[in-house]
């Protein structure tokens, strides 16, 4: 096994001329990789702090922060139809980089895809350059706070290792699926990745209920849980902070249990630092007082948007059947379970199911190839018929 080492001369962008000509040089390349770096692990309000860009004879890193708005000139790499773009997960990318400077995506190749169709046990970038390169790659900077500055040379190391082995990656595993027939849903599950859409961010202070163990607390201590769920995310904005690393889930529940009613009781607790006693404990343990007044039940309330649909029990027996057939297909051909087909689709399919296999055809999320293997067989599956 051999460590990769990145050429010194891979280039840091920081200004925005410089990030037009790196552009205008890489829209004359076949191919290109791209990955981020984020600071949500850090932040409250998560950014887009680094794009890393490789060519097949050159790497790039560009300090989106130093860039500025200039960074949408990105746009002109990423939304090309006939180039491929070469990413590894690439749709949490997708969604910052949609986010952030509002780019679109032509021809996404994603080796995660790849590697989940191919039905790998291991589907991490590192471990995936382990097994079909050779490689050991560097992982001692994955909680690394990419918002700091400056961008030390140990830093782009690291950075360029994410796309640099891309190409002969791809290639490697790119062959495994056409060996397997699988072209046609690895390209069908990229354009999934290309057309994800962020959401807006907005707090639900009913997702309190999503910490593990506010099921055992009283109604009385779970409206205590909520207010100062509240009163953290408050906080983690104020000091653009990630909520956890104001006080830990753990630490709210059992202040929720505990019900503390002085800063000396606060001070005590586990997971209480000493600034947030000195800083928040009047607001803590307002929090405290005020949720004990409000008591919050085990399930949320109602919402005015209309409900997912939901299926009848002869729908939800067609889904287990559905199931079953795909594990039998995965078994005989070999694959992962989504290049059969995903479950949302086999949910979609038991709600509407199609009439014919030219109709199975036109949805994008299964296309001809599938529709041709399995038509049949669906449709039989999805008129209720016996199963095999």
């Amino acid at each position: 096994m051999r460590m990769y080492s990145v050429p010194d001369t891979t280039e840091i962008i920081t200004e925005a001329s410089r990030l037009t000509q790196v552009i205008d040089e890489l829209m004359t390349a076949p191919r290109v990789s791209l990955d981020i770096e984020s600071d949500g692990f850090y932040n409250y309000a998560e950014r887009v702090c680094i794009v890393t860009l490789s060519s097949e004879g050159r790497d790039y890193v560009v300090d989106t922060l130093a860039v500025g708005k200039a960074s949408v000139e990105l746009g002109r790499i990423t939304s090309r139809p006939g180039t491929p773009l070469l990413m590894h997960s690439g749709q949490n990318d997708v969604l910052a980089l949609k986010r952030d400077y509002s780019l679109n995506f032509g021809s996404v190749q994603d080796t995660s895809v790849a590697a989940m169709l191919l039905d790998l046990p291991h589907t991490g970038l590192a471990a995936l350059v382990e097994a079909y390169l050779g490689m050991q790659l560097e992982k001692e900077l994955q909680r690394h706070d990419w918002s700091r500055r400056p961008i030390e040379r140990h830093h782009v190391q690291y950075l360029v290792n994410d796309t640099r082995h891309l190409f002969r990656l791809h290639d490697l595993m790119h062959e495994e699926l056409r060996k397997l027939d699988l072209l046609d849903e690895y390209e069908i599950e990229c354009r999934a990745v290309a057309a994800s859409e962020p959401r807006g961010r907005e707090f639900d202070p009913d997702r309190f209920r999503r910490i593990k163990g506010h099921g055992e607390l009283s109604e009385q201590q779970r409206g205590v849980l909520k207010a100062l769920y509240a009163w953290r995310n408050g906080l983690a904005r104020e000091l653009d902070r990630a909520p956890f690393r104001i006080i830990s889930d753990q630490t709210l529940l059992d202040i929720a249990r505990q019900l503390p009613h002085t800063p000396e009781q606060l001070a005590a607790m586990r997971g209480v630092g000493e600034w947030l006693v000195n800083e928040q404990a009047a607001a803590m343990l307002e929090a405290v007082s005020g949720g004990m007044a409000s008591p919050a039940n085990m399930r949320p309330p109602r919402r005015n948007e209309p409900p997912a649909p939901r299926m009848d029990p002869r729908q939800r027996d067609t889904l287990g059947k559905l199931k079953r057939w795909r594990e039998r297909e995965k078994e005989a051909r070999r694959v992962g379970l989504q290049a059969i087909l995903p479950t949302a689709v086999l949910k979609d399919l038991v709600l509407a199911p199609p009439h014919s296999i030219e109709e199975l055809a036109e949805n994008p999320r299964i296309g001809q190839a599938r529709a041709k293997r399995y038509g049949p067989e669906l449709l039989k599956l999805l008129n209720g018929r016996k199963e095999r």
